[in-house]
């Protein structure tokens, strides 16, 4: 450790120590005497999540020399400690930073040709940045604008008289830097930096005698620095660095760099900081080697050799680089939870890879790891903001499917309704109203088709929709809200947020979101905008307020609570004081490590320097030196990185590279994590539910249906489904997975053979609201008359809810194509049978089973002697030989169906839909009465046995689950094996 001649208050921590540790030794040696009373002692921080662990260390430290319990010291950050402090023009109110970007943008308004059609709160944001660099910097700006003009020429290394584009940009600064501090001086205001700047001075000019220690800052501003040195050199002091200044980088981007202009600007002697191991000094040869071994990485990893046998590197520092950012997830996760196992009581993960580090976070709390989360996220990641984009795109776009879905389904959208209730409503919106009518958006559409299905159901079932109605209803007064501020060219800024505020209060938005820290924090910032417009009241158009919103969201920040965990997830730049047990350095990919400056929104760096700012190799360069000082930060290191990611190869760090590169060279070993690339692949490092036992290997399934849940009647396509697959009949019959058959037939209707079927059924017999129905014998003569009526029911129908649908109109256009066949099919059939009835429900019982049959028979027809029932199918038909064979049971079934007595003689399926339309399968005469009582005779016996507890297996073949309405429920793609002991029409006893 270095102690400077100057007064001793300049401590610099070599990479390797722990700088808390030194700090703490320096407290208790200077304040020996003293103890236990620190309480005049201040420890200026950079961050306030470094406090716990310098309580626990001083306390540790203070319980070794006989001080088991500590009076102070007043921890807070070097930020916190100077806001606190008192100035002389208190009277003046700080502008928020809303408030103050809202006063710049009308500055810009005022100056509309400095700037031409940009964005005015994308360049607010940019200027704002520009004159905090200039405030903290001290850098004020000539009252002349030549002379402002002749710098930037400098800076640039042009003439002024040829700066042509570059003048302009010059003017713009220039102009709204001295309008912008103009209109504050005008409201009394002052922006944060300038406050800052003058509790600077105030605490130089009142001077305290507690004993100040400033901690681990890597960079400072130009005021800052003067009031360290100005400090300093009053005695009040003390500075501790974590690093190394052994002499003057020969380039700016080199890790000693942060460090140095720290010490030169406090015009400290350099020394050597020095205290080096092995590991150290081969971290300084990849790293910062010194002149005189500044040789190519080849020589230099040969010499070291020469001196080091032995790898420093390979007990303390591993690297792995998976195929996917999965796999690396995976990784991490995986080595914190070893390391865990292990003992490791502090163990890190530092990433500057937000994705990684939020799939990171996932696994390890599915593992039941927390983490404190330091470096949070931007706000508009939250799902908190996710539910509000979501609501604000639905005003905007009329409800498109996808964004009200999402809204409907988020867990801040609070219904009237129970969560369950709330939740079956929007599932029969999805299913019911969007896809089967594929309605994209609209609020009308929805309601209008919502309204026709209403209408086409029974009044019982038409109520079980009216939770989707008052859903639709809700969003709709929701929207009402923010209607006038949509439609207004400009409105009152205030005006907006607090429509915006109205309508999410009538969604139950605004609780929920209260409720949540994130979205608390969300609900904050709105309320600081609306605080902002209040004292600057300002008109806006929607767009510029989504831009204002849109860029606050993204700017602000939400920092999950934390509380003592074990597990720290951090960004690089809040590394400072950090020192831990194991650490893993994840995404090291030269796209976030270096990863590329911020880059100015003004100037180049060239004309930066000449204005006395930072320029991007200073950024960079500082987050080399948090890099360098991290891999000494603890015992075990592992350093991750990804081949590719979406498909794209992803380049490593250069420092990953150089690091890999030289250990390669010098000890022909790559540092390679071989044990944990190995324990990767293995299905048991991954976490599964740890209180359930792990699954057995998955069989067909063939549950068993309770006696409560048999079903009390039975119709054609639940037989039907018995015979497919007896699972599927269980999963949707026996659990109800499926609608209920009255509600299923119902809203059916949308479908195309549905609504050729209510054709027919207003053309053969009487339906309310259609035209006909045909009466008298149809003839030849009358043909054209019957043809022109068929056409009209058909426009009716089809018309009736389908005016907006392109895809319907065809269908339309498709049946009308069909109307002429059908007429002629009609003509012939009246030859011998004429109709007696459509659209039939019926429901029976077969003697002494006790089964109850239940169904809807499309059509009978009547010879005045015998019925004949016709079944329509516009879609697939059955083969004669499955409805033969018993197979197909619909045609058997209906016979079974009609009513008691009456002598049906002929089964057939119509076959509307093909190029001509003819019966098929048709059964009759004494064939069909053997099959149609053999067909009862087995669904009375399969009854039976599942009424005794037969099992309801899975068949697994191709053609069953091919057309299975329930996909995946029975796991087949997990069954460890699909025998073939079982066969269709059997059941499991």
């Amino acid at each position: 450790m270095l102690t400077t001649p100057d007064t001793d208050k300049l401590l610099i921590a070599p990479y390797g120590t722990d700088p808390l540790i030194v700090l703490v030794e320096r407290l208790l040696a200077e304040h020996r005497d003293t103890l236990p009373r620190l309480e005049q002692t201040v420890v200026l921080l950079p961050d306030i999540e470094a406090a716990p662990r310098l309580r626990r260390v001083l306390l540790e430290q203070a319980s070794a020399l006989g001080h088991h319990a500590l009076l102070g010291p007043v921890i807070t950050t070097w930020g916190n400690w100077i806001n606190a402090r008192p100035i002389e023009n208190a009277e003046l109110e700080v502008a928020s930073d809303h408030r103050r970007e809202l006063i710049l943008v009308e500055a810009l308004r005022e100056h509309p040709s400095l700037f031409g059609e940009g964005n005015l709160w994308a360049l607010a944001d940019s200027l704002l940045t520009l004159f905090d660099e200039l405030t903290l910097n001290r850098v004020g700006l000539p009252a002349n604008l030549e002379a402002f003009t002749q710098i930037v020429g400098q800076g640039y290394r042009v003439a002024t008289g040829a700066l042509d584009g570059l003048e302009r940009e010059a003017r713009l600064v220039h102009t709204l830097w001295h309008a912008w501090h103009q209109e504050l001086h005008d409201r009394r205001l002052i922006d944060r930096n300038t406050r800052y700047l003058l509790q600077l001075a105030a605490s130089l000019s009142t001077p305290s005698h507690d004993p100040l220690y400033l901690v681990g800052p890597a960079s400072m501003s130009a005021a800052e620095l003067e009031w360290v040195r100005q400090m300093r050199e009053n005695g009040q002091l003390t500075l501790l660095l974590h690093g190394q200044v052994s002499a003057t980088p020969r380039r700016t981007y080199h890790p000693e760099t942060p460090l140095h202009r720290i010490v030169s600007a406090l015009q400290a002697p350099h020394g050597e900081s020095h205290q080096e191991d092995a590991f150290c000094r081969l971290l300084d040869q990849i790293y910062n080697p010194s002149a005189e071994h500044d040789a190519p990485l080849r020589e230099r990893a040969r010499a070291f050799v020469r001196k080091e046998p032995q790898s420093p590197a390979r007990e303390r520092l591993q690297l792995l680089t998976t195929d996917g950012d999965e796999e690396e997830a995976h990784a991490v996760e995986l080595q914190v939870r070893l390391w865990l196992l292990e003992g490791k009581r502090h163990v890190g993960i530092v990433t500057e890879n937000r994705r990684l580090a939020r799939r990171v976070r996932a696994l390890l709390e599915r593992a039941g790891i927390s983490l404190q989360d330091a470096a949070g996220w931007a706000l508009s990641t939250t799902s908190a903001a996710a539910v509000l984009e979501r609501w604000l795109e639905c005003v905007e776009e009329d409800f498109p499917q996808l964004a009200m879905l999402d809204l409907l389904k988020s867990p801040f959208f609070a219904s009237t309704l129970p969560r369950e209730e709330h939740l079956n409503g929007v599932y029969r919106l999805e299913r019911d109203i969007i896809q089967r009518e594929n309605i994209p958006g609209g609020m009308n559409r929805y309601r209008q088709h919502l309204h026709y299905r209403q209408q086409r159901l029974p009044p019982e079932l038409a109520e079980s929709l009216q939770p989707v109605d008052r859903l639709l209803a809700q969003l709709a007064e929701a929207k009402a809200l923010l209607q006038p501020v949509l439609d207004a060219q400009a409105s009152a800024a205030n005006t907006i947020i607090e429509a915006v505020r109205r309508s999410l209060q009538k969604l139950g938005l605004e609780h929920s979101l209260l409720v949540d820290a994130a979205g608390m924090r969300l609900l904050e910032e709105l309320e600081q905008m609306h605080q902002a417009v209040l004292a600057e009241p300002v008109s806006m158009t929607w767009l510029e307020f989504r831009n204002w919103l849109g860029r606050t969201l993204e700017r602000f920040h939400f920092r999950p609570p934390t509380r003592g965990h074990v597990v720290a997830l951090l960004g690089l730049g809040q590394t400072q004081l950090a020192h831990f047990d194991g650490l893993v350095i994840a995404g090291v990919e030269r796209e976030h490590l270096p990863g590329s400056p911020v880059t100015p929104p003004f100037f180049n760096d060239s004309v930066r320097r000449q204005l006395a700012l930072p320029g991007g190799d200073e950024q960079l360069a500082e987050r080399f030196h948090h890099f360098r000082r991290l891999l000494e930060s603890a015992p075990k290191i592992l350093l991750t990185c990804r081949h590719h990611q979406d498909g794209e190869e992803v380049a490593p760090s250069p420092w990953l590279e150089a690091l890999r590169s030289f250990h390669r060279l010098a000890y022909n070993d790559d540092l390679h994590a071989t044990e944990l690339a190995n324990l990767l692949p293995h299905p048991f490092t991954q976490v599964t539910n740890r209180e359930a036992p792990l699954p057995m290997p998955s069989h067909r399934p063939a549950p068993r249906l309770p006696s409560a849940l048999l079903p009390s009647q039975y119709s054609a396509s639940a037989y039907q489904q018995l015979m497919d697959c007896p699972y599927q009949f269980y999963v949707a019959r026996g659990l109800s997975l499926a609608a209920p058959e009255a509600v299923r037939e119902a809203l059916e209707k949308s479908d195309y053979g549905e609504r050729v079927h209510r054709c027919l059924q207003a053309f053969h017999g009487e339906v309310d609201g259609l035209p006909g129905p045909y009466s008298g014998r149809l003839t030849a003569a009358r043909r054209n008359e019957a043809e022109a009526l068929l056409r009209r029911i058909s426009q009716a129908v089809f018309a009736a809810d389908l005016e907006d649908n392109f895809l319907h109109r065809g269908w339309l256009q498709r049946w009308q194509d069909k109307i002429p066949a059908y007429i002629d099919w009609q003509l012939e059939r009246e030859e011998l049978w004429r109709v007696a009835a459509v659209e039939v429900k019926t429901i029976r019982e077969i003697p002494l089973t006790g089964i109850i049959l239940q169904g809807r028979l499309d059509r009978i027809d009547n010879d005045g002697t015998q019925q004949a029932i016709v079944d329509y199918k516009t879609g697939h038909i059955p083969a004669t030989h499955e409805v033969e064979s018993g197979e197909a049971v619909q045609l058997p079934f209906y016979v079974l169906l009609a009513a008691e007595g009456a002598a049906v003689s002929e089964v057939a399926y119509l076959a509307l839909d093909q190029e001509r339309i003819k019966e098929k399968v048709t059964l009759q005469g004494e064939a069909l009465q053997e099959l149609s009582l053999a067909v009862g005779e087995r669904l009375a016996c399969l009854a039976t046995e599942i009424r005794a507890g037969a099992g309801l297996p899975a068949w697994g073949d191709e053609t069953s689950c091919g057309y299975c309405p329930l996909p995946g429920v029975c796991r087949r793609q997990a069954w460890h094996e699909v025998d073939g002991n079982h066969k269709k029409g059997d059941l499991i006893a």
